[in-house]
């Protein structure tokens, strides 16, 4: 097989667009359910004002501001690579591509395929590779089409589902 027709019989998985609101949707309710324990935590500590609540509450403002904002850091940057990345599916190989930087998998290396529904749409594909090892593939467009398409490029009985 010539590397054009390779090319061409390559299929090309981009992310949704729908992907980047619920991705915003979600750290907003991460935000919120943080907000909501610290106010726990400060309803119990103006209740009763004693040093240990104060270092709880504080604690608890700590740790749930430094998740947030490292939620924040890595959403920022899936969003700005977003729009360059792309999945490409040919010659028993799964490449990823994110502008300039591009890796590949050996469809060999898969041991299973998990495909996750919730109620009765595709929600994530997962593959589980020979290490235990598992790449998850979500958000993208189409993504019922690519999981025939990699449940026909390996042997069957590697569904587990």
């Amino acid at each position: 097989m010539t590397a054009e027709t390779a090319e061409a019989t390559s299929e090309r998985f981009i992310i949704a667009p729908e992907e980047k609101r619920r991705r915003w949707i979600r750290a907003g309710w991460g935000v919120l359910f943080s907000t909501a324990i610290i106010a726990v935590v400060a309803l119990d500590h103006a209740r009763d004002p004693q040093p240990s609540t104060r270092a709880l509450l504080w604690s608890v403002i700590l740790v749930l501001t430094v998740a947030n904002l490292g939620n924040l850091f890595f959403l920022l940057r899936y969003l700005r690579r977003m729009p360059h990345h792309h999945l490409e599916l040919a010659c028993g190989r799964l490449r990823f591509v994110t502008a300039d930087e591009s890796s590949e998998l050996d469809l060999g290396q898969v041991a299973a395929i998990r495909l996750f529904r919730r109620w009765g749409r595709l929600q994530h594909i997962q593959l589980v590779l020979r290490n235990n090892r598992g790449i998850r593939l979500e958000g993208y467009r189409d993504l019922q089409r690519l999981a025939d398409l990699l449940q026909n490029a390996l042997p069957s009985g590697k569904l587990l589902s």
